[in-house]
């Protein structure tokens, strides 16, 4: 007990002295200061600022708009948004799942999954579920950070940062839909960006046609996703025809299959930016039957940095695919390549499912095909 006490009294001054030493060199640093007429606290470069909030989660971003005026005007530049979304996609890059019921609204459901790593992990968490009261909808478009479904006819803009969600305004000027009965018209919607103005804009398609596709009427709408905007038609001397509902965005292009008649496919091209349209008709193998649309599997995809038809329809019968790359789209030249799968690996091809390829990946011919029922 006496050692106890005794080292007490020997600490006790000491920290003493250390407690005053610090008020007194607290006390210098404040009267500096305040008699300092030049001292500026240091000032971090706008650069470093935007790569700095850029990495925080978007909730984050959206509180510090009340900073200031400056935060606020920042946050709201298209500068930063895509610096952000680019950042963000970079290291947070998520896969959606939507289960769309198309008689109940409410069933409808859209998950996310956790950030996906680099390392490609076997198994995915769905840990975000962002759904959203009379979500429904058909066909989802993902791009930069937004998604687009389509309800009764109109689009849906849909943000799941901040779930807010826009509903587009009809197309009252449509003559197609001013003559047609709903059941009796097919309406898509293709989101894309014009990297020349920044601008996110949706490409609207209206088709209708009579039985045997023997008359087929069309209408084509671009919507620039700003304040203010109204639908405009474009392109009103293009050939009609009936897209396919799954499209390609390639720098600013949009790609999708089409039919003009109930025997004719053709490959369609959207430029965002002169919201100019081409079309070329997809080739067929010599010796191949014409078949009608319902009898043909096609999809376009990505191969190494070119657009190509991947042409499924003989897949069962032959064990092949055929492949065409888009050489000259001004010259309508193609290239031809045939794929060939072996009798071990068509095993899985029954009546009930069909083959969709997902394009290239590192300029690597794409082997990975998905089951849809």
């Amino acid at each position: 007990m006496g050692l106890s006490f005794l080292l007490a009294l020997k600490v006790q001054p000491r920290m003493t002295r250390m407690r005053r030493r610090r008020r007194r060199h607290h006390r210098e640093i404040l009267v500096d200061v305040e008699n300092s007429k030049t001292w500026v606290a240091p000032e971090i470069p706008l650069d470093l600022l935007i790569e700095i909030l850029t990495r925080l989660p978007a909730k984050s971003v959206l509180r510090f708009k009340c900073v200031s005026k400056f935060w606020s005007s920042l946050f709201s530049s298209r500068y930063f948004r895509n610096r952000f979304l680019m950042v963000s996609s970079q290291r947070h890059s998520r896969l959606y799942m939507s289960f769309m019921d198309l008689y109940n609204d409410s069933k409808s459901m859209l998950l996310s999954s956790a950030p996906i790593s680099s390392t490609f992990p076997s198994s995915l968490v769905f840990d975000q579920d962002l759904t959203i009261r009379k979500m429904g909808g058909f066909i989802l478009r993902v791009l930069r950070g937004f998604i687009c479904f389509t309800v009764d006819s109109k689009p849906h803009i849909y943000n799941p940062t901040t779930r807010q969600l826009v509903i587009l305004p009809a197309m009252e000027d449509s003559v197609i839909i001013a003559e047609e009965e709903e059941d009796n018209y097919e309406i898509f919607f293709f989101m894309g960006h014009d990297p020349v103005k920044d601008q996110l804009k949706l490409l609207c398609t209206i088709t209708t046609m009579s039985n045997d596709m023997g008359k087929i009427e069309s209408e084509l709408w671009v919507f620039v996703l700003e304040a203010g905007s109204s639908w405009k038609r474009v392109a009103k001397e293009f050939p009609p025809h009936l897209p396919h509902p799954f499209e390609l965005n390639m720098n600013g292009v949009l790609y999708y299959l089409a039919w003009t008649d109930m025997h004719t496919c053709v490959l369609v091209s959207f430029d965002f930016r002169s919201e100019e349209f081409n079309m070329i008709q997809v080739p067929r193998k010599a010796g191949d039957k014409i078949l009608p649309r319902l009898k043909k599997w096609m999809t376009q995809i990505d191969y190494g940095g070119k657009v190509a038809v991947f042409d499924l329809t003989y897949l069962r019968v032959r064990g092949t695919v055929d492949l065409w790359v888009v050489q000259d789209w001004r010259k309508k030249e193609w290239l031809r390549k045939t794929l060939v799968l072996q009798p071990s690996q068509l095993h899985p091809i029954f009546d009930n499912h069909r083959l969709i390829a997902k394009g290239t990946l590192k300029g690597e011919e794409a082997r990975r095909c998905r089951k849809m029922n």
